[in-house]
């Protein structure tokens, strides 16, 4: 089921989590420790069962941060962080930044843009009152002011979303039902398929929702940021430009896929 890589990196984050033995200490041959066997049995079924180790611990790093992690909420990727990287480069020198994060799930994008971007004010949204529940307890864990607001982003309450808004970034569902047998079973059957999966007579369902809040949320010159499908980027790009956005890039990931589409308010 794992490779020796995978399995030795899964065993590793087991012994951190349960009995404080990192990897140097194991490399160095500097530490002992007594393992409940009862426990460790334990570990092993449910890994066994391809339950993904960030759920079996309840939390993961993303960008230099720990954040919980369970069942209503997708264990960030390291493609996100790229995502979230991208926009502290091109912003870093500005200002009282107003944001939002649709879609945040564990909110680790817009916790690790808040923390990064000094005095910006950060919002996020999520349709899922579970999900948001995970991200406040990561906001409070990692220190960050975040507003957070439940709203269904295909039908949004404007009411309830924030004006003049700098960025509107979202890592929105994009995952076409097609795909489900191309995944690993431990994404199948322990992450949530609300935030994973789309129809694929209409793959691009978010990214015409969310273009179209922008237009209205964003200020002038605002920037929207999206990570997309690898397959889609000319096809999500083209509904940005169909929304009559300007400056439209299609970015790739470190692996070289198509991963982030960006653009910029008229």
């Amino acid at each position: 089921m794992y490779d020796r890589s995978e399995a030795e990196s899964i065993a590793y984050i087991l012994m951190e989590h349960c009995w404080n033995i990192r990897r140097a200490d194991v490399l160095l041959n500097k530490r002992a420790v007594e393992i409940n066997d009862e426990q460790l049995a334990a570990f092993i079924a449910r890994i066994n069962s391809a339950e993904p180790v960030q759920y079996i611990t309840g939390e993961t790093w993303f960008y230099e941060r720990k954040f919980k992690v369970n069942k209503h909420v997708l264990i960030p990727r390291f493609e996100t962080e790229e995502l979230v990287h991208l926009i502290i480069r091109e912003h870093k020198y500005h200002q009282q930044l107003r944001i939002l994060d649709a879609c945040t799930g564990s909110g680790c994008i817009a916790i690790s843009l808040s923390a990064e971007l000094e005095d910006s004010e950060v919002y996020a949204a999520d349709i899922s009152p579970e999900a948001l529940e995970t991200a406040k307890t990561n906001a409070e864990l990692n220190s960050a002011s975040v507003t957070f607001l439940q709203d269904n982003l295909l039908e949004p309450d404007l009411q309830k979303l924030p004006e003049a808004l700098d960025i509107l970034v979202s890592n929105p569902p994009y995952v076409k039902e097609s795909e489900k047998a191309l995944m690993h079973s431990n994404v199948l059957e322990y992450e949530p398929h609300l935030a994973l999966f789309v129809e694929d007579e209409n793959p691009l369902i978010f990214y015409r929702a969310l273009s179209a809040l922008g237009k209205k949320l964003l200020k002038p010159g605002g920037k929207i940021y999206f990570e997309i499908n690898e397959q889609l980027g000319k096809e999500t790009a083209d509904v940005l430009r169909s929304f009559d956005y300007q400056e439209i890039r299609v970015l790739k990931d470190l692996n070289g896929k198509d991963r982030m589409v960006a653009g910029k308010k008229i």
